[in-house]
């Protein structure tokens, strides 16, 4: 096989498997995570279960794709909201609001807030996950260095705004009083107020 046609089949190859990783996030959208099957999902690309085995090894694999793809969008939303020289309150609102943004901006986004929430157990979820947390271990890391923010627990601070903004998926409707963006900037405000003591 020569290395043009290696490329030509990989990439039809992660082609076929994006399909795969938006049909499942129709499918979890519709099914839920317990209801969602890889059968469900292989219909919708028109393969079978055993072919879909291809591409994907586990319902839980294709989750962590489905993860990845939304947390991709999360970190484009917040770099297309970062600026040089932003202070560390002003990388935190970003933060929030890329976050949220994303969450609503994409089907995927419910899913993985749900995941998030749900403390998974499957490593390459978590993995994911670990990665796209840094970036807020190290906001907060550097507002306390600056004297900007009070010294706190990494993990409790962490995993309180996560679990801030993920949870907004539980009661917000788009179309009401309030914004995705006024939501973000509320519950940043309230972060900060803590964070500063």
């Amino acid at each position: 096989m020569t290395t043009t046609s290696t490329a030509r089949q990989e990439r039809r190859w992660e082609s076929r498997r994006a399909l795969i990783v938006r049909a499942a996030v129709d499918v979890f959208a519709e099914m839920g995570l317990e209801g969602a099957t890889l059968e469900a999902v292989g219909e919708r690309v028109g393969l079978t279960k055993a072919s879909l085995y291809y591409y994907v090894k586990s319902k839980e694999e294709l989750l962590g794709h489905v993860v990845e793809h939304v947390v991709r969008a999360q970190e484009q939303a917040m770099a297309d909201l970062t600026h040089e020289s932003m202070t560390p309150e002003e990388r935190l609102r970003v933060f929030c609001l890329g976050h949220l943004r994303s969450l609503f901006g994409d089907p995927a986004g419910k899913i993985a807030a749900e995941v998030a929430l749900s403390g998974t157990k499957d490593e390459l979820v978590r993995s994911v996950f670990h990665d796209y947390m840094g970036r807020l271990d190290a906001i907060l890391t550097d507002g306390v260095a600056a004297g900007v923010f009070r010294p706190v627990d990494p993990a409790v601070a962490r995993n309180s705004v996560l679990s801030a903004l993920n949870a907004v998926t539980l009661w917000y409707v788009p179309g009401g009083p309030l914004s995705v963006d006024d939501v973000g900037n509320e519950i940043c405000d309230l972060v900060i107020s803590g964070l500063r003591g």
